[in-house]
């Protein structure tokens, strides 16, 4: 009975805790190489239900119940991250952010130099691994992207897909949704449909000339993954069950490329000119 409820909660949380999850990263480039990074992350209403509800797993009614809310607002966690986001960045304000009925908080770095930068795709997850039970649904880190500018040329080193790691021996006890299952594909857009992920370059002055794949006036898209429209696809949705949800994200994404609701820079190196 334990080992069920343990493979339930397992599902669960590797359902819901995504499905509720909004992430936007956009990196701002101004024409001196410095700029700041805003990382937006943002909680479904079922989201922060069952967080709320947490604290009486165990049995032990007098814990305190977890508050995404003060976790994603706090200067202290936001200035230990900046370490991780690389030499001279810094921590300049956080801010409630409120989309649709999901509630989160915009955390506002600046950098001074984007060739120090350290930044992935997987990194809008890392907001996931304060939260109960999703620990180990987010120690799976994507290579950094590289960085290179000088005098208004900017390059950026896209981090290519690996092979999948050897599964673990206990993975195969782990039971994945049957993506081919109606009552399935039901559950997937009712839990999932809100989930957006997102990496985005803006270069303050203007473009000039580029070879990026996705381009918006001033803006470049390196990543997106929007689940509302991926839900309508079966055939998307059957490879999304297949794929291991540890693994490297930028393999989960090669997967997908080309499927309306996936965006996915298909240069290996994607070169600026910055106006």
């Amino acid at each position: 009975m334990k080992k069920t409820l343990l493979a339930l909660t397992s599902t669960l949380m590797a359902l819901v805790l995504p499905g509720c999850f909004q992430s936007e990263t956009t990196i701002h480039l101004n024409k001196d190489g410095s700029g700041t990074l805003v990382e937006e992350t943002r909680f479904g209403a079922q989201m922060l239900a069952m967080i709320g509800q947490m604290g009486a797993i165990g049995g032990d009614e007098k814990a305190a119940k977890p508050d995404p809310m003060k976790d994603l607002m706090s200067e202290e966690k936001a200035k230990t991250h900046a370490v991780k986001l690389g030499e001279g960045v810094t921590f300049v304000k956080a801010e409630p952010s409120e989309v649709g009925g999901a509630k989160g908080a915009r955390v506002t770095y600046a950098f001074k130099d984007i060739n120090k930068l350290k930044i992935s795709a997987g990194d809008g997850m890392s907001a996931l691994s304060s939260m109960p039970g999703a620990e180990a649904e987010v120690d799976k880190k994507a290579d950094p992207l590289v960085f290179n500018y000088a005098v208004g040329k900017l390059s950026i080193k896209m981090p290519q897909p690996k092979k999948a790691d050897t599964p673990d021996a206990g993975a195969a006890d782990v039971q994945k949704p049957d993506m081919e299952s109606p009552e399935a594909m039901a559950m997937m857009k009712q839990m999932c449909g809100d989930m957006k992920m997102s990496l985005k370059l803006v270069v303050e002055p203007g473009i000039g000339e580029t070879n990026a794949t996705h381009r918006e006036g001033s803006t470049i898209t390196l990543m997106e993954m929007n689940m509302g429209k991926l839900v309508e696809n079966a055939d998307a949705m059957k490879k999304l069950g297949k794929m291991d949800p540890k693994q490297d994200p930028t393999v989960a994404l090669e997967a997908l490329k080309g499927i309306d609701g996936i965006k996915v820079e298909t240069q290996k190196e994607v070169t600026v000119t910055v106006k």
